[in-house]
């Protein structure tokens, strides 16, 4: 990562970096970060995860799901000597016992309550600022959701109606009325009453082809009014009632670069005020409760800093005296625009734009003060100067390929757009319009978003990279940890929450756990050299993920503290909700007692490499057990029955791949070792992104018998379709061989091409 500052000279306003801190210092400014490089546990919802957000008050977090679930989960103390129970589900009753009461310790968090909050995806998820007694979701179906943190219960609900809705379902019952879709940024604002700041968003295509319907409406209505008088309605039809309400739905919608202001006591969907800074869709929205403030940013890259709780824009106490004096202008000079904002209680904020790149401004006066880059551009240049080698950052050039090819992915998913993407307008005199990328009906991963924090000094950001979760000590602009890096390459990290030290613990919970025994809880020692140890958590969500992951002080993957088995690895996800095909294949990592080699559950098999002895040669497969158990148990079962001894290759095309498996010959027969079919086992680091992959063909989704292929290019249109289980390491020159013989214009070979024999081991 780069970090760069302006050209200019420093004043005194602005942030003075601090002297190099001692060793001692240092750990004692991160004692409150988890910096393990490994989550402690993992727990699912049933949909994509896309929010969580933490109340130190009441020690709780809460976590929501693109299909509108929202959980609640309380904290409790860390046992570091514990071991996590195997795929036991945090909603499941615990047994009785100290086992039990360590198992659940050793987890961090455990499950409270769920409540399926909306129909369709959650828009935004927030605890309220400053104390934490209060959260709100606000859901697509525009429904808004408050919550008694302390007893994780609904203490009231707002309900919206959408324009196009109004418009339909309630003629002329709606005059004077104002009119929004809500967003996807809020704020809940504890003062003498309860604030929720809620942005409104862009409308999507549906929508905004609606929209232009309604105002030729309302066009063709004006031009019959300047034409002369309208005969009276009809008293007994309801269109011309539905034709003025439609006229007043569109003259009262609020502009979608507005913020909502609503009251969470008296729960009214009647907003309090409209505020309207920005002329386009917010993107990025952030409330410092230090200073009352608001930073907040659209799609066009302008920035603004302003106060909610005024009553106009000159009673607002602004940082500085002119805005041309600040760089809040430097996104629109860069052509980017915010996608996040964090606010720092050190006098800072850091915006997150759609160029990669993170701007740290001091709110003294709106300078910018740091510029980190996160462009791939930048890794690139970093990956060439180490040679390609694993000194950089861990990993070797295909490894890095690996994670570059899931950032473009993370772009075609709009992560990086705030929501929001501007299509250029057909009238040249009309600006872009701005469409959002969400739909009610948009993939789980389309609904997550990139989230960056501060910790409590303000001294550290917390930025979720390619790499990790970096760390960076905004003094010394400095990278002074990176915090699971070791799961990176099977997990990109996308949004954090830091959860400080000393959360409160349901003391009555834990007397109950520890059969009556205070002692059993006491934060204290007699001997005060025995210290507890820090209980911060920091809770991640990952891109495309079901699970949300706990970090904590202690790592149980550290390979300093012994050898390392399968079990406790896979003992950090927890079970607790219906698995999906991907988990079952995980859970089977699990099973005990069981030896039939024909079962699901049979255990994981320890064979790696395989021999295909061939007519022209043989071919040396490394295989991925652990990545894909139950076709490489399948895979062995085959060879070993001697299912693929004499089987031909049936289908060689030139330049893409050679294909068998079938015991017919020609590409219509093979089962699997349990009889039909068995599912995919796709995993996101096994690629189809280099020559001599090995993977199954099969005839759609889930669909795997016996037969295989053998790329001979790299063939990425194949990724998340067929299941990658391994790659040849010997006998290339083979596989160009049998790439080479003729063949006709059904693609089979015209002389015969042979499996002899399959060694595993």
């Amino acid at each position: 990562m780069d970090a760069s500052t302006k050209k200019r000279q420093r004043t005194e306003d602005d942030l003075e970096p601090s002297k190099k801190p001692s060793n001692a210092t240092a750990t004692n400014q991160l004692e409150d970060i988890p910096t393990t490089e490994h989550y402690q546990v993992s727990y699912m919802h049933r949909s994509t995860v896309t929010h969580a957000c933490t109340s130190l008050r009441h020690g709780y977090v809460v976590t929501g799901s693109v299909d509108g679930v929202v959980k609640f989960w309380k904290r409790v103390p860390i046992a570091y000597g514990a071991k996590g129970g195997g795929g036991v589900g945090a909603e499941a009753s615990s047994a009785a016992g100290s086992d039990a009461a360590g198992s659940l310790a050793a987890r961090c968090i455990e499950f409270v309550k769920s409540y399926s909050s909306h129909v369709g995806p959650l828009l935004n998820l927030s605890i309220s600022q400053p104390t934490g007694d209060s959260a709100v979701s606000i859901g697509w179906d525009g429904v808004i959701k408050f919550y008694d943190v302390a007893t994780f219960d609904v203490s009231g609900m707002i309900r919206t109606v959408a324009p196009e809705k109004a418009a339909k379902n309630y003629p002329g019952k709606v005059i004077g009325k104002k009119y929004f879709r809500l967003g996807q940024h809020a704020a809940l604002v504890e003062k003498e009453d309860l604030y929720l700041l809620v942005s409104t968003r862009a409308p999507t295509r549906e929508e905004w082809q609606w929209e232009q319907r309604e105002r030729e409406l309302v066009q063709h209505r004006n031009q019959d009014e300047e034409d002369g008088p309208l005969p009276a309605p009809v008293s007994n039809g309801s269109s011309s009632s539905l034709q003025t309400n439609h006229c007043n739905v569109i003259d009262n919608m609020v502009p979608p670069g507005s913020v909502i202001v609503f009251s969470g006591t008296n729960l009214s969907n009647d907003p309090l005020k409209v505020i309207t800074y920005h002329a386009t869709p917010v993107t990025a929205f952030a409330y410092n409760v230090t200073q009352q403030l608001v930073v907040s940013g659209d799609v066009n890259g302008v920035l603004e800093v302003w106060a909610p709780f005024s009553d106009t824009k000159e009673e607002n106490t602004f940082p500085y005296k002119s805005k041309l004096s600040t760089d809040l202008y430097a996104l629109i000079k860069k052509k980017t625009y915010a996608i996040d904002i964090a606010v720092s209680e050190l006098g800072n904020f850091a915006v997150y734009s759609s160029d990669r790149k993170i701007r740290l401004f001091s709110f003294k006066n709106c300078k910018l003060v740091c510029i980190y880059d996160e462009r791939l551009k930048v890794y690139d240049q970093m990956l060439h100067k180490s040679g390609g080698g694993s000194a950089f950052m861990g990993m070797d050039a295909i490894e890095y390929g690996k994670r570059a090819a899931l950032e473009r992915e993370m772009e075609d998913a709009y992560l990086l757009s705030g929501g929001v993407i501007l299509r250029p307008s057909s009238n040249k005199k009309q600006s872009d319009m701005a469409i959002s990328t969400l739909t009610s009906s948009s993939e789980g991963t389309h609904h997550q978003y990139l989230h960056l924090s501060f910790d409590n000094s303000g001294k550290f950001l917390l930025l979720p990279t390619i790499v990790g979760i970096k760390v960076i000590n905004i003094q010394t602009h400095r990278v002074v940890a990176t915090v699971g890096k070791g799961d990176a390459s099977a997990i990109r990290f996308l949004h954090v929450c830091l959860c400080p030290g000393d959360a409160k613990i349901d003391q009555q919970l834990q007397l109950a756990r520890k059969g009556g025994s205070s002692a059993a809880i006491s934060h204290s020692s007699e001997d005060d050299s025995h210290t507890p140890p820090n209980d911060s958590l920091l809770i991640a969500i990952a891109y495309g993920k079901r699970r949300f992951y706990s970090f904590s002080h202690h790592d149980p993957l550290d390979s300093t503290k012994g050898e390392l088995d399968e079990q406790t690895i896979l003992a950090r996800d927890i079970l607790n909700e219906p698995p999906d095909a991907s988990d079952l294949l995980e859970a089977s990592h699990l099973s005990r007692g069981n030896d039939d080699p024909n079962s699901f559950n049979a255990p994981l098999t320890t064979a790696t490499h395989a021999v295909l002895r061939t007519t022209h040669g043989d071919i040396r497969i490394k295989l991925f057990p652990k990545e894909t158990p139950k076709t490489i148990q399948n895979f062995i079962g085959h060879a070993q029955s001697g299912y693929y001894d004499n089987v031909i290759f049936h289908r060689i095309i030139p330049g893409f791949m050679i294909q068998t498996g079938d015991p017919l010959g020609d590409g219509t027969g093979g089962e699997s070792i349990w009889g039909g079919e068995f599912e995919d086992e796709i995993r996101r680091e096994l690629r189809h992104d280099r020559p001599f992959t090995v993977s199954m063909a099969n005839a759609g989704p889930n669909t795997n018998g016996s037969q295989f292929f053998i790329t001979t290019v790299p063939t990425p249109w194949l990724d998340n379709k067929h299941t990658v289980f391994g790659r040849v390491v010997g006998g290339m020159e083979v596989v160009m061989a049998i790439e080479g013989v003729k063949t006709d214009d059904l693609d089979r070979p015209l002389s015969e091409v042979k499996i002899l024999s399959v060694d595993v081991s």
